[in-house]
């Protein structure tokens, strides 16, 4: 008797400071980063008075179950719409998680399988920071654990054996509720939970089945009031207009993502489960119970791949959270249920040294996860105030002006944009007309989302100089670009000029322009298509996978250059090209006027020996025009 409460007291302040070093991790810095795109949507679509509005502008146009906007909604109205308020309950139920994760790891597999359970979802990245934000992912992996919980003690005794016994009436209701509550959240949470309401069939029996059919009825029916929405919902493209369709290894780099991207995390996973496992002494192998949570792990992302390949892309490491948990204690099945004094140490150096790669090694709260909007919102208010409004033309790429707008009403600031898309070919034709319309000393562009590459290199043909940068890890940026002052821009983004070369144009093709100019330039006419160019045999740069090609060109055209292009190419050693890109004439040309036309190309794979690099300026429809000064510079 005395050992055995040893034991249980061991067992609870274990689970009590894991989590409370969940809390911890969850807590910090919640409410200092800026809302993420997906959660400024949310709150934009908050403002309605009455919830049929709700329901007919807040989701139903969205794509997402209706549950956790209802649930903002009420929340928002309460309780503000500032960072902390807003995250908050998410973070709560970000621990509560973890908690139910032990609770479900312990049903199956025992009480050291639970507790090393938790202390995985306590520090991954993949849980932390899905706890952090107002979105669906967090409750969804709650409402996911519930349902496991009660679809556990529906059908299993204490012990891993089939319940003999009729379902209590309460985990019939809890069961029901759970699964209405995951379809109520994400159709990705609602996959989840049909998988695991067709499981209970492997495992039901006569005393149960029909009770079991019942609870799923009453989920079923808690959901009607949504299908019409869902119909709606299933209309949708969504993510797959600009989602990508997944490549062949795509479940080994979502392995990768679940342990951090990280080779210290695998290496902390790999060996605690070597110990764990050569340690295992239980006789039971519950094979059944690794089956399940196989399947519950593997279908969701196996049906997410179909579906990206045969209908519309989909699949995204966030969307599998819900079934990522089942995954974790997979691993620590092999725990079991004895925790002695081994088990204990090794669990707090599993604790210890994944808290350490969370918050140390892999810098977790120093990452940016999301696109930016709080900094992009400061530095255009700083920026308008010091230089003043009127001398800055801005653009920005952002989804909605009220994403941006939200913040700079935190810096008590009005700000307009001139343009606030740059998406695609119509948005670099419109940006190009708003630098040649500006007048300005000074041209502010940000970017919230994926934004075309030619974007900077059109302002920079008319605004060369940088007067103030900043880059949020690629996900967002902001900068300041000048007419006549501040740095060139390769340098203020740090990059280092490594080979400088430029064409040699022909002597006997160089003509005056016109009488007032006295320069001279190579002129492209109907019987010249292609410019004299730089090549470069690109051996000595083979190894490299991260310099970035810029080139140049000034052209004048007396009408306009139809379809023409810079070019940088780099080709393999038998002429197919590795790399391409093109800078269109058209988005800076002005006629009678020159202009300076800029091409960037960041090298994106390892270039192969016999690789030449090529630049030259491409006359496709053979118009006239003029050229001189063209150069290439390759940058480390």
């Amino acid at each position: 008797m005395p050992s055995t409460l040893k034991f249980k007291n061991a067992e609870s302040l274990w689970l009590y400071l894991i989590l409370a070093v969940a809390a911890a991790l969850r807590f910090y810095h919640y409410g200092a980063f800026s809302y993420s795109n997906d959660e400024l949507s949310a709150l934009n679509r908050l403002h309605y008075n009455t919830f049929a509005e709700l329901v007919q502008k807040g989701f139903y146009v969205d794509g997402h179950p209706g549950g956790v906007q209802v649930f903002l909604w009420k929340w928002v109205a309460w309780f503000g719409d500032n960072e902390w308020s807003v995250r908050l309950p998410f973070v709560i139920i970000g621990i509560l998680a973890v908690w139910m994760s032990y609770k479900v790891a312990k049903l199956m597999f025992g009480t050291s399988a639970g507790l090393f359970t938790a202390a995985a979802l306590t520090f991954l990245q993949f849980p932390v920071l899905y706890s952090q934000i107002a979105r669906p992912y967090g409750p969804g992996v709650l409402f996911g654990l519930m349902l496991v919980y009660f679809w556990l003690k529906i059908f299993f005794t204490e012990n891993g054996d089939l319940n003999p016994k009729k379902p209590r009436i309460i985990h019939l209701a809890g069961f029901a509720l759970s699964a209405a509550l995951c379809m109520y959240t994400h159709y990705f949470c609602f996959l989840f939970a049909l998988i695991v309401g067709f499981s209970g069939f492997v495992a039901a029996r006569r005393n149960n089945i029909l009770h079991y059919i019942t609870a799923a009825v009453v989920a079923a029916l808690l959901f009607v009031p949504h299908i019409p929405i869902t119909l709606n919902h299933l209309t949708y493209k969504g993510v797959g207009l600009w989602l990508g369709i997944p490549g062949k290894g795509w479940i080994f780099e979502h392995l990768y993502f679940i342990f951090d991207q990280s080779w210290y995390i695998l290496l902390v996973f790999l060996v605690t489960l070597l110990v764990l496992v050569y340690l295992y002494k239980e006789s039971n192998s519950l094979l059944r119970f690794r089956l399940f949570l196989s399947a519950w792990f593997l279908v969701p992302v196996l049906v997410g791949y179909m579906y990206s390949i045969k209908v519309n892309p989909v699949l995204q490491h966030p969307v599998l959270i819900f079934s990522f948990p089942y995954f974790i204690i997979l691993i620590f099945s092999y725990a079991g249920h004895e925790f002695g004094k081994v088990k204990r140490w090794l669990l707090a150096l599993f604790l210890i040294t994944g808290v350490f790669g969370t918050t140390v090694v892999n810098a977790f709260y120093r990452q940016q996860h999301f696109g930016e909007f709080k900094d992009i919102a400061r530095l255009t208010a700083e920026w308008q105030h010091q230089y003043g409004d009127t001398l800055i033309t801005k653009a920005i790429n952002v989804n909605n002006p009220i994403y941006i707008d939200y913040y700079l009403q935190r810096y008590n600031t009005k700000a307009k944009f001139d343009q606030y898309a740059v998406n695609d070919l119509e948005g670099l034709q419109a940006l190009s007309e708003t630098v040649r319309n500006s007048r300005t000393p000074y041209f502010l562009f940000a970017v919230t989302k994926p934004t075309p590459s030619e974007a900077e290199d059109i302002i920079r043909s008319t605004y060369p100089y940088v007067v103030a940068i900043h880059d949020y890890s690629g996900f967002s940026s902001i900068c300041l670009f000048s007419r006549e002052k501040g740095q060139a821009y390769e340098k203020a983004i740090g990059l280092s000029e490594i080979k400088s070369m430029q064409a040699a144009l022909k002597p006997d093709t160089l003509i005056p322009i016109t009488v007032s100019d006295t320069s001279k330039a190579q002129k492209l006419d109907a019987s010249i298509e292609y410019s004299p160019g730089i090549e470069l045999n690109f051996d000595e740069y083979s190894g490299n996978e991260n310099l970035l090609i810029s080139a140049e060109t000034d052209l004048l055209t007396t009408d306009n250059s139809g379809d023409a292009v810079l070019v940088i190419s780099i080709e393999a050693a038998d002429g197919k090209a590795i790399q391409w890109r093109g800078a269109a004439a058209k988005y800076v040309e002005i006629p009678g006027k020159w202009c300076r036309i800029i091409n960037t190309l960041k090298t994106d794979t390892r270039i192969p020996k016999g690789a030449k690099l090529k630049v030259y300026f491409w006359n496709k429809d053979k118009k006239v025009l003029y050229l001189k000064n063209l150069y290439c510079r390759i940058y480390q």
